[in-house]
């Protein structure tokens, strides 16, 4: 392990080949500073593959073998939920460092048991949400604690993309690898930014609703969430594979009104999946903030041409150096979980409130 002058910079590997794994070490990992040495597949030929794409030394035909690999400090878990659990575990006990893809488990049961492992072995967890560590997310979060919104009652996001072409077979669509589809997905980001908003404060009570499913495989593919809070505040949030691409969000309060229609990958952030390493940082993103009716003020954050999967891995790297705490982190990605257990529950039983468990 290096340092640098901030933090240090560790020597990473990967486990999984998805399209995901290629984009976060691309332009999160490696633009940090950090070295991906190795990569961990199901099978030899599939990590060779992925090695030579990414020009990455060490190609493992399993995932333990990375986890053995006494270079690595840390590991990107880019795999299936269903997986996540089993392999956080087993990284613990390797006592590596970990950046977890979400929904992070299928149960908060087992992102419970995957913290408290990861606690007992004295290493990082941080589950992989980039826009968690977006300065424009903190700055909006500042001017709600401010009052710069007057008193915040509502917040409505939406997050959906056009796949209604992806293949049966594919992950998402696969009920036994991610358990909410849609909802797990999409919707952990539309649900992270109304309990953001609201300091992860849990709500009293959540409503849930299936929309869409795919028609062969019964997965999720259309979700609608609300989410009551104390006081009358409310979270509302509407998600899906099958439309047209959205992220618009809205932070209403009794002075302002907030928007964002990039809220979550911002649209200048965008990253071409297929060729992640042409990628040219924004240098400033926006939002639009509105104290009367038909007008609207741009104002912009700094991004000094980093993105924020390279303020992720620093933020990482800063939990292992200990300048920062990833147990606060880990807190919130447990309520999100407990949150999106209820939502579940709620629509399986056909749309009726379910209490949040605490």
């Amino acid at each position: 392990m290096a340092t640098s002058d901030t933090n240090s910079l560790l020597t990473w590997g990967v486990l999984g080949t998805g399209g995901i794994a290629g984009k976060v070490l691309t332009v999160g990992i490696r633009r940090a500073g950090h070295t991906v040495l190795a990569v961990g597949s199901r099978s030899a030929a599939s990590a060779q593959a992925f090695a030579d794409k990414f020009t990455i030394t060490k190609a493992y035909g399993s995932y333990q073998e990375v986890l053995d690999d006494g270079e690595i400090d840390a590991v990107y878990i880019a795999l299936p939920s269903a997986l996540h659990k089993e392999w956080t575990l087993k990284a613990a006990k390797a006592k590596k460092h970990i950046l977890c893809e979400k929904p992070v488990a299928p149960f908060t049961e087992d992102v419970v048991e995957m913290v408290e492992a990861c606690k007992a072995a004295g290493v990082v967890f941080l589950d992989g949400t980039f826009f968690k560590h977006h300065p424009r997310n903190i700055l909006i979060k500042d001017m709600v604690d401010a009052g710069e919104l007057g008193d915040v009652s509502s917040v409505f996001s939406q997050f959906s993309c056009d796949a209604r072409d992806m293949a049966a077979d594919a992950i998402r669509h696969r009920p036994d690898m991610e358990r909410t589809g849609a909802l797990g997905d999409m919707g952990w980001y539309t649900i992270r930014f109304g309990l953001h908003v609201y300091g992860y404060e849990l709500p009293e009570r959540v409503i849930g609703t299936i929309v869409k499913r795919h028609p062969e495989t019964g997965a999720c593919t259309h979700f609608i969430g609300q989410l009551h809070f104390a006081n009358n505040r409310i979270a509302l949030f509407d998600t899906s594979f099958a439309q047209a691409d959205s992220q618009r969000t809205h932070i209403s309060g009794t002075k302002a009104i907030l928007a964002l229609d990039d809220a979550f990958v911002p649209w200048k952030g965008l990253i071409d999946m297929k060729n992640p390493s042409a990628f040219i940082a924004p240098l400033q993103d926006t939002f639009e903030i509105s104290t009367k009716a038909g007008v609207w003020e741009t104002r912009s954050v700094a991004m000094h041409g980093v993105v924020e999967e390279v303020m992720m891995v620093r933020d990482l790297a800063a939990c292992v150096d200990g300048t920062k705490s990833w147990e606060a982190w880990a807190e919130e990605t447990i309520v999100i979980h407990r949150v999106i257990d209820a939502l579940w529950e709620s629509a399986e039983l056909g749309s009726v409130p379910v209490v949040v468990k605490k």
